[in-house]
């Protein structure tokens, strides 16, 4: 490739610091270094290999070169210990670099740099002549010091050589070429030939031609190449005689082409780097650089790894109308037109709000497309992306493999994946190459019950076989992130979850599947029930609707949920389990104890995410940030809580008191104001405030013992709420959550039943155990847990709680089949008297299977 204007610049500068020492090449030069040194022959003499008598050499200094295989003939003096060796050089090691007496080697632009730096530290003048050439030097070898490799120092040198007289402005006629007709049809050659692939993400271009006779510049001729299409790598191979020069160029932290091409015997830069071949085929051997560079460049994200998929697509006869719809319904700006999968346009919101305003609503969407749509291949990096987007200021890029659409990016997703780049080299090393990606696969293991683990692996290993990926999501995967327990376990299929769901019907597992809302459920041994669903996309018709259902991708089934500490997924595939998926920040806003809103409509779509926020706040700890609170408070004075049907608010309500301590939500939710707005003139004082407290009390510490409340302990903190609230009022209640009525009936007698409660039990003798349970046994024990709490009288509260934890579960020992043994026949009178021996029993008369006998014996003779 010949020796240029470094090589010369640095001997020239080397033999100021060794006066007696010959300026020699190591092998041809350069054309332009040829004709500088012939326009300035009078000002240096150098010899060529052929001139020099080897066997007179003492002293060998070699300049921007390190290994053995770059200083030709000279190689031949190295380990002669009659010879010193002194080396000076910027290029990363070598395998076969030279151990000399002396090396000075600096990771630098250009080597003139350091060797600059030695003269100007050891204050020996520097001509303005000298520093001309040694700024060309610097200045050819940094690219204008516009190469990746180029450091301050690089800068430092050039400006101290222009103080001290260099002639900067004439560099350019020394480095830049004017090209001959060879060389034009050469480079023209390249560029023709050349074809891009995307490897391991990065842009790659490729090119071999055949040249009739030798031309320099070859590497310049690569460079541009690469400049040209604007690659991330560059690599050429032209033959020339009987010789094929193979010459590569990459960007920073892509690939080390120094690296790369050392097994063929090349060398050179991380960044710029070339070997020599004998009669080697330009295009196979370029071909082979190709498959090899799979392996040598480290992957990368690409633009189908950062990509939304599927893509909400119209077809090109669409009516403008129709598009219109469904750009409004789904909050677009823009839609993908496509035929098939193949991409035709793109079609805008703007472009359809010109054509209702003219009146073609009823027109093919085709009239008004773009065609000619600016597209990025799927395994392009994300620089690519990045380049097409800001290149072309556009605010989505549709993502092809072919000319078939498979994804979109937009500039979110573009900012979000390039953030990591952006930090310090230091903290990318240990920060997710996607920032809403995570490895928590230990926490997994760590936090779910081995049996959890082994149904996970069972889906995901299903999941991986179908082609589909599935995840766990939203309160598990928050609760895992909390190290809370929570066993329910909710699957998001990418895919089709019907079909994944039937696939365990084979297996023997029962499934049931609901195919409108294509979600269903799998019952797996031990009763261990999962529920699956398709990623999905929901469409609100109006405010408080049940919401229609569409097939999406994982993104926008997150996006549709409530709050982002619950738009949050785990990958359970084999290949990618216990990635977490997060979009929208939810794990950070769990470590600000925030609870954030996805969207300002959340709460008009579905207001019962009021009651659920209100929840979630008071269950994990959280704050509501600023605008989700201005949210929640603009749906409770907007009316929309009043506009849910009975059905939904009952089960909101219903969760909310099954919480662990739901005066806190009771109490947040008075504050925001939902119960005045639910039920018009309801009152809450400090009697409803000390029963919720209670309630909750005896239910975390004593409930074991109590008697099976059937699920229905919400009604007993619902009567709480109603207790200090007037007759109308509470009929209104009970009338707006449509109760049964054994369930009313139940808040009813809790509510009108407290005042006899406390007449009958609270005298201050103490009454007889069988009275406690003779009057309590004519109630539901939901009625005298009620009581119990809301009884401002110790007395009644401590018998009442005697009943429900104790008295309760009283019976004989003697049992109705041992009557029978006895020989009392199967009548009525069994059962006197065993009501009869619980009543003693009660009441401490008897309290041995031998007294019960006597008592019958004497008191019910055969």
């Amino acid at each position: 490739m010949g020796n240029d204007f470094d090589s010369l610049a640095s001997m020239v500068a080397a033999q100021k610091l060794y006066p007696d020492a010959k300026l020699c090449l190591s092998g041809s030069a350069g054309r332009t270094v040829r004709e500088f040194l012939k326009k300035n022959a009078s000002h240096w003499t150098v010899l060529t290999p052929r001139k020099v008598k080897f066997d007179e050499i003492t002293m060998l200094i070699v300049v921007d070169a390190r290994s053995r295989s770059r200083i030709g003939p000279f190689a031949s003096l190295l380990g002669k210990k009659s010879i010193a060796v002194h080396v000076y050089d910027h290029h990363p090691p070598s395998n076969d670099d030279i151990d000399g007496e002396f090396l000075a080697i600096e990771p630098v632009g250009a080597c003139t740099t350091l060797m600059v730096e030695i003269l100007l530290g050891k204050r020996i003048p520097i001509s303005p002549h000298e520093a001309t050439l040694f700024a060309t030097g610097i200045y050819e070898d940094t690219g204008g010091l516009t190469f990746s490799g180029v450091t301050a120092r690089d800068f430092a040198a050039v400006s101290r050589l222009k103080e001290i007289g260099g002639d900067i402005a004439s560099i350019p006629s020394f480095i830049e070429m004017t090209f001959s007709a060879l060389e034009r049809r050469i480079l023209d050659a390249l560029v023709e030939n050349a074809w891009v692939r995307f490897v391991n993400g990065a842009k790659a271009v490729f090119s071999a031609v055949s040249a009739p006779s030798y031309v320099d510049g070859l590497s310049l001729f690569v460079h541009r190449l690469r400049d040209y299409f604007e690659a991330d790598i560059a690599i050429a191979a032209v033959k020339m005689d009987t010789r094929t020069y193979l010459v590569g160029r990459s960007s920073e932290e892509v690939l080390d082409m120094a690296a790369f091409l050392t097994p063929l015997g090349g060398g050179g830069h991380p960044q710029a780097a070339s070997v020599t071949l004998h009669n080697a085929k330009p295009l196979p051997l370029v071909r082979e650089m190709e498959h090899l560079l799979k392996d040598a460049v480290k992957p990368s994200l690409t633009a189908g790894d950062i990509m939304t998929s599927p893509v909400m697509a119209v077809p090109p006869d669409s009516l403008v109308d129709d598009a219109y719809r469904t750009m409004l319904r789904y909050g677009h700006s823009a839609l993908p037109v496509v035929k098939g999968k193949n991409i035709l346009g793109l079609i805008t919101r703007k472009d359809l709000d010109k054509a209702h305003l003219h009146g073609f609503g009823k027109t093919l969407i085709r009239e008004f497309m773009t065609e000619g749509v600016i597209t990025v291949p799927c395994d392009a990096s994300i620089r690519e992306a990045h380049r097409i987007l800001a290149t072309h200021s556009i605010g989505r890029l549709p993502v092809v493999d072919g000319r078939r659409i498979v994804g979109i990016i937009t500039r979110t997703d573009l900012v979000k994946a390039l953030y990591p780049l952006s930090l310090p080299k230091e903290e990318r090393e240990t920060t997710p190459e996607l920032p809403w990606m995570e490895d928590i696969a230990p926490l997994l293991d760590e936090q779910l019950p081995p049996e959890q683990n082994t149904i996970l692996a069972l889906l995901g290993e299903r999941a991986e076989k179908l082609g589909m990926r599935a995840y766990i999501v939203g309160g598990i995967v928050r609760d895992l992130l909390l190290r809370r327990e929570n066993l329910d376990l909710d699957i998001v299929v990418e895919g089709d979850a019907i079909r994944f769901l039937k696939s365990f019907e084979k297996d023997g597992f029962r499934v049931s599947v609901h195919e409108r809302y294509k979600t269903g459920t799998i019952t797996f041994s031990g009763g261990v029930k999962v529920d699956v669903a398709t990623a999905r996309r929901e469409f609100y018709e109006f405010p408080v609707a049940q919401p229609k259902v569409f097939s999406d991708s994982l993104k926008h089934d997150l996006y549709r949920r409530d709050f982002t500490v619950n738009a949050m997924a785990v990958s359970i595939n084999q290949s990618t389990r216990g990635v977490l998926v997060d979009y929208f920040g939810g794990r950070m806003d769990l470590r600000r104890k925030m609870l954030k809103v996805l969207h300002n409509l959340s709460f008009v779509e579905d207001p019962t995410r009021v009651i659920r926020g209100v929840r979630l706040e008071q269950r994990l700890g959280l704050t509501m940030e600023d605008n989700t609170l201005r949210l929640i408070r603009s749906c409770i004075r907007g009316g929309l809580l009043v506009r849910l049907s009975g059905f939904r608010l009952r089960s909101e309500l219903e969760l909310s008191f099954r919480e662990k301590f739901p005066w806190a939500a009771a109490r947040r939710m008075g504050e925001l104001g939902v119960w005045d707005v639910l039920f018009p003139g309801i009152r809450i004082g400090e009697s409803a405030r000390r029963t919720f407290r209670r309630l909750g009390a005896f239910l975390a510490r004593i409930s074991r013992d109590f008697p099976d409340f059937k699920g229905r302990q919400w009604l007993a903190f619902f009567s709480a709420l109603l207790m200090e609230s007037s007759e109308n009022i509470r009929i209104s209640a009970l009338d707006r959550l449509n109760l049964s009525e054994s369930e009313r009936g139940i808040v009813v007698k809790c509510l009108s039943g407290l005042g006899a409660a406390e007449h009958t039990l609270g005298g201050r003798s103490s009454p007889l155990n069988s009275e406690i349970a003779e009057f309590l046994g004519g109630h539901d024990p939901l009625e005298a847990f009620f009581w119990s709490a809301a009884t401002e009288r110790w007395r009644v509260r401590r018998r009442i709680l005697q009943y429900l934890t104790r008295l309760h579960k009283v019976r004989p020992l003697l049992s109705g089949g041992e009557l029978l043994k006895i020989g009392y026949a199967a009548n009525p009178r069994i059962g006197v008297i065993l009501e009869k021996l619980r009543i003693l029993r009660l009441d401490g008369v008897v309290q041995t299977r031998e007294e019960e006998e006597e008592y019958v014996e004497k008191h019910f003779p055969l």
